[in-house]
């Protein structure tokens, strides 16, 4: 199980620019029009996402994408 406390890494360098992170998580992930690598469009993804994040990461053929721990905690929407 995901918390706010985690969020989206890659390793552009790696990216093999397959497209599958942007097929299985279109909200989270895009490709750089010029390389094709992959580009994080959501560091912190709605709850909702992980599913397709999970599937994103395990569909990596470069293994690039991951979820780790946030260094600081997601500010809530109600925080002052």
């Amino acid at each position: 199980m995901r918390d706010s406390s985690m969020q989206v890494e890659t390793e552009i360098e790696q990216c093999v620019a397959s497209g599958m992170c942007t097929l299985l998580a279109p909200r989270v992930f895009d490709q750089d029009e010029a390389t094709g690598q992959v580009v994080v469009l959501e560091e912190r993804p709605a709850e909702e996402q992980w599913e397709a994040v999970d599937e994103a990461v395990r569909s990596c053929p470069a293994q690039v994408i991951r979820f780790e721990e946030a260094a600081e905690p997601a500010e809530r929407a109600d925080a002052p």
